[in-house]
């Protein structure tokens, strides 16, 4: 007998500001061997990229620009499976970089890692989230015990400062939003201070032997947070990247690279985010994206990382437009928004 087509509801922005919802059927008796059918139960907002393309800032690499999905953190149930996925059932949970959408077909070599039965799927749906914190405390030799400065604190700065404290490092938060810094000493800071306060740099130095930071992660795009960065990392330090320097910026009126810094300092300069995404043994390769995503959801369950803290509210699909207005009008203030698909 043949299954009933599942509708499909997705998110795609065809022009700044300009949101459509597509739908579609899926159908279960289409299924290649490998793939995979499922209905999204809810998925997180990455807040500066989404909020970025709804305003139209200039793209980050070459190529069209709009008509773009949206959205990367996708918690969903899977409905039917071909007759060659082994490891995944109907019924379970699958994190993957599906768009906003409730429901889809992939590849099962597309799923991240499964969700725990007995884990919340708001919580879960956080992973990713605080792997690109992870990423690059991976990326710029994170050792525990390093001293770790952390600029900006949007949801991608909360998240470094947390999986900094919960693996053994030392955070120091840097932001000119109060309620922000009131927050990064909830996610595990050590010092918190707004951007032009020396007090901030003062204490690295005076907890690090007088070195400055190990590392410098550093979440926006300003140049006058570029500069903070090189001035608080330490001699052969490391400065990772997962904010896009100069974006939305004129010309600094400094130069970036300067001497005294760069070359003095002996820096590194470190672009994070990726993970390799390959399936092969972890004697071969031991970090790659689906390993690290497993061990962060498990350190989300075990209460480690506070991934419900990263989480304003939870709303359903339909508001999606509303939030992306929302979350441009709010700019620095910490949380993102979790869309509700189905129960």
């Amino acid at each position: 007998m043949a299954t009933a087509p599942i509708r499909s509801v997705v998110a795609k922005l065809t022009a700044p500001r300009q949101l459509v919802f597509e739908e579609g059927l899926l159908k279960a008796d289409s299924l290649r061997p490998n793939e995979v059918l499922a209905e999204t139960v809810c998925s997180a907002i990455s807040v500066g990229t989404e909020v970025a393309a709804y305003r139209g800032d200039p793209p980050l690499r070459p190529g069209p620009v709009y008509p773009r999905l949206v959205g990367y953190c996708n918690i969903a149930e899977v409905v039917a499976v071909g007759a060659a996925v082994d490891g995944c059932r109907t019924g379970e949970l699958i994190y993957t970089h599906q768009s906003h959408r409730s429901a889809f077909i992939c590849d099962a070599g597309e799923i991240l890692t499964g969700v725990p039965l007995t884990m919340d799927a708001v919580d879960a749906s956080m992973t990713y989230l605080f792997h690109l914190g992870y990423n690059a405390l991976l990326k710029g030799g994170f050792t525990p015990g390093h001293h770790v400065a952390v600029i900006g604190l949007g949801v991608l700065g909360m998240a470094a400062v947390a999986t900094t404290s919960a693996f053994g490092g030392t955070a120091y938060a840097f932001s000119d939003h109060e309620t922000s810094r009131a927050m990064a000493r909830a996610f595990g800071a050590r010092e918190v201070s707004g951007k032009q306060d020396a007090a901030g740099a003062d204490a690295i130095r005076a907890q690090s032997d007088g070195a400055g930071a190990d590392l410098v992660i550093t979440t926006s795009n300003s140049w006058s947070d570029w500069r903070l960065a090189l001035n608080l990392c330490r001699k052969e330090g490391a400065i990772c990247v997962l904010g896009f320097p100069g974006r939305m910026s004129p010309i600094p009126d400094f130069n970036p690279l300067d001497s005294q810094f760069f070359n003095d300092k002996q820096l590194r300069v470190v672009a994070c985010g990726h993970s390799p995404d390959h399936d092969i043994p972890a004697h071969d390769l031991r970090f790659t994206l689906k390993r690290n995503c497993r061990f962060l959801m498990e350190c989300i369950r075990l209460g480690k990382l506070p991934a419900r803290r990263l989480v304003a509210a939870v709303e359903p699909w339909q508001s999606l437009p509303q939030i992306y207005e929302r979350l441009e009008s709010q700019a620095g203030r910490p949380g993102t928004y979790v869309l509700k698909w189905k129960p």
